[in-house]
């Protein structure tokens, strides 16, 4: 009995794999592929991914040359790893390439491809001849930008940013929350911002719209990891070179201790310039070692060596300079949905502070009008209704 009944479930679990297989491949069957856009504008499950994945390798057996096909393959198996673990991720990523050098060399999709694959500019000069070839091509501006970053091209990254802030696509949701971040900074002052979204959004306000070019926006990864962009951005705040004190023993260098190397490029530059230093809250895991140091003035922290009064300038940003009104309604269509519910919740944690404020002074007006406001943050936010209820109740309290 107790054979038949492993025998019968293993024949069941068979069956209902053989199911499963043979969903998938109906998904696939006279299906025509869809585009795989970048995940950091909209993010699908990892399914979808699976099966644009299998859509366009048939693309490409029917076509070997089609660049078409071999980019969104390429984008459709890199961004199925975000959702799930796929084994040898990195291996398989650097195969498609190799083949895409084969199949369609000296292409737009080869070279842009092969620099999303390593994030090397050194190691991608047809990068400068990719821009060339299509300086148009706005779906493929964050990676030019990163690309343009690395080089310190000054002249091609106006450019492009420009473009791209005259195009219209970038998310007004982000431009409007980068506009907020940079309004209320001392002048000349140093930003990190971690990430894409964070990093491109306030350089598409400085270059296309001349807002705030004063600032210096630093991305924490190529500050931390690229030696040219780190480079580039030392001459153009005068620091002394990161890595000639790395070489002099000013600094010890350990490639297997991350935090350490971390706290070492953030003190670089902290310790070598008189400017305003500021972080975004949203940096998270990616806070230097000087965290007990900075003090929230609304969207932003500033680094301070001792207290002041932040919580006014907090005010007076909220009050005076923040604009807020694309947060209760938005008339523009959203390009980056995957993006904006985490930008516009971080509102809660950076101005509760300010909500007790105005309540146990008294400022029942003012109180009454943040509040509002952080409510309806929460009821547009794309997550469960006992989830929302937490938050409302943090609010409340």
């Amino acid at each position: 009995m107790k054979r038949r009944h492993v025998f019968t479930l293993c024949l069941v679990a068979m069956m209902g794999l053989a199911s499963m297989t043979a969903t998938v491949q109906a998904q696939t069957m006279n299906v025509a592929p869809q585009k795989v856009e970048t995940a950091v504008k909209v993010h699908k499950s990892s399914e979808w991914y699976k099966v644009q994945e299998r859509l366009w390798k048939a693309e490409i057996e029917k076509n070997y040359k089609n660049e078409e096909a071999w980019g969104n393959y390429y984008r459709a198996v890199k961004y199925r790893s975000w959702c799930e673990s796929v084994p040898d991720i990195n291996e398989r990523l650097d195969a498609i390439v190799e083949e895409m050098e084969k199949a369609i060399p000296d292409t737009y999709t080869y070279y842009i491809t092969r620099f999303h694959n390593n994030n090397d500019a050194q190691d991608n000069p047809g990068m400068a001849k990719a821009i060339k070839m299509r300086p148009d091509a706005v779906d493929d501006y964050p990676t030019f930008i990163s690309y343009l970053m690395q080089t310190g091209d000054e002249e091609m990254m106006r450019d492009i940013l420009t473009r791209w802030y005259n195009s219209g696509s970038y998310s007004p949701t982000l431009l409007n929350y980068a506009y907020n971040e940079l309004v209320g900074l001392a002048p000349n002052a140093i930003i990190f911002a971690h990430g894409d979204t964070q990093t491109f959004s306030k350089l598409i306000l400085q270059y296309g719209k001349g807002i705030r070019t004063d600032v210096t926006v630093v991305n924490t990864s190529f500050w931390l990891f690229t030696a040219d962009y780190r480079c580039h951005i030392e001459k153009k705040l005068g620091l002394p070179s990161f890595a000639e004190m790395v070489d002099n023993g000013t600094y010890e260098w350990d490639n297997n201790d991350y935090e350490k190397v971390k706290d070492i490029v953030y003190q670089h530059l902290i310790d070598n310039t008189d400017r305003p230093i500021y972080f975004s809250p949203m940096m998270e895991t990616e806070m230097p070692y000087c965290a007990d140091k900075l003090y929230s003035e609304g969207l932003v922290m500033r680094y301070s060596k001792k207290p002041y009064d932040n919580l006014g300038i907090k005010r007076r940003n909220y009050e005076e300079l923040y604009l807020t009104d694309y947060l209760r309604q938005s008339f523009l269509p959203e390009s980056y949905p995957a993006a904006i519910d985490r930008y516009n919740f971080n509102y809660i944690p950076c101005f509760k502070s300010l909500l007790d404020h105005y309540k146990h002074s008294g400022n029942t007006a003012r109180y009454k009008e943040l509040r509002s406001l952080m409510m309806r943050i929460v009821e547009q936010i794309n997550v469960p209704a006992e989830e929302k209820q937490k938050y409302y109740e943090e609010i409340n309290r």
